[in-house]
């Protein structure tokens, strides 16, 4: 006797999937009109994502408490393309989680969204192994990728008075965090063979990211 046929849910198969923290910095004014569809404010993206994963997996492989940083140069906005990448990972990961990894932010692995950024990436710098020091803190929060990245937030302050300004921006559609919680840039450098990014007091915010993979 035949079985039932399965549902197209039953079938679904997770690639990869994780929930985590995380932080974002730019080159571009506060609030970045990267966000909005507008051009970069200079014409230019130099920036990057950092994320502290909770809960995660690629295949059976766990991604549970590691961190990454995707840090990358575009001469013009991201979509337009032609930028150079580069993957900082937490040297706590064995072997098979960097492997699993860079599939996911190479793009490899399908999902949402890695492999959108990777399409606008020409050269791959070589991935680096790094000890993150991380402190995730609010418009105070803080990281380092081993010596080469160094993150460091701050809030959004009035111009005229100090006051400091409690800015949150909605965006359902965005691809990396749909709740982006705005701040400053106290610090953020990338100083590293290939890639070199010094852009204290500009765009950066931190947030929850879900993202992932189903396989059909």
């Amino acid at each position: 006797m035949a079985g039932k046929p399965q549902s197209q849910k039953a079938m679904q198969q997770v690639q990869w999937h994780y929930k985590a923290d995380i932080v974002t910095t730019c080159n571009c004014d506060w609030g970045c009109p990267c966000n909005f569809d507008a051009p970069p404010t200079f014409g230019y993206c130099n920036g990057g994502w950092a994320l502290a994963i909770h809960q995660g997996h690629y295949r059976d492989v766990k991604l549970d408490g590691l961190h990454f940083a995707y840090m990358a140069m575009w001469p013009k906005a991201i979509h337009e393309g032609r930028g150079t990448g580069k993957l900082f990972i937490d040297e706590a990961a064995s072997k098979a989680q960097r492997d699993a990894l860079e599939q996911i932010l190479m793009g490899k692995a399908g999902g949402i969204p890695w492999p959108l950024f990777a399409k606008t990436i020409d050269k791959w710098l070589e991935s680096s192994f790094v000890k993150f020091d991380w402190k995730f803190d609010g418009s105070r929060t803080r990281y380092k990728a081993g010596d080469a990245v160094l993150v460091a937030l701050e809030p959004i302050r009035n111009p005229v008075t100090g006051a400091e300004m409690d800015a949150k921006i909605s965006l359902p559609q965005a691809l990396t965090c749909h709740e982006l919680n705005m701040t400053s840039t106290r610090s953020f450098s990338v100083f590293t063979s290939g890639m070199k990014i010094a852009s204290p007091g500009k765009n950066g915010w931190y947030g929850s990211a879900e993202h992932g993979a189903v396989l059909v």
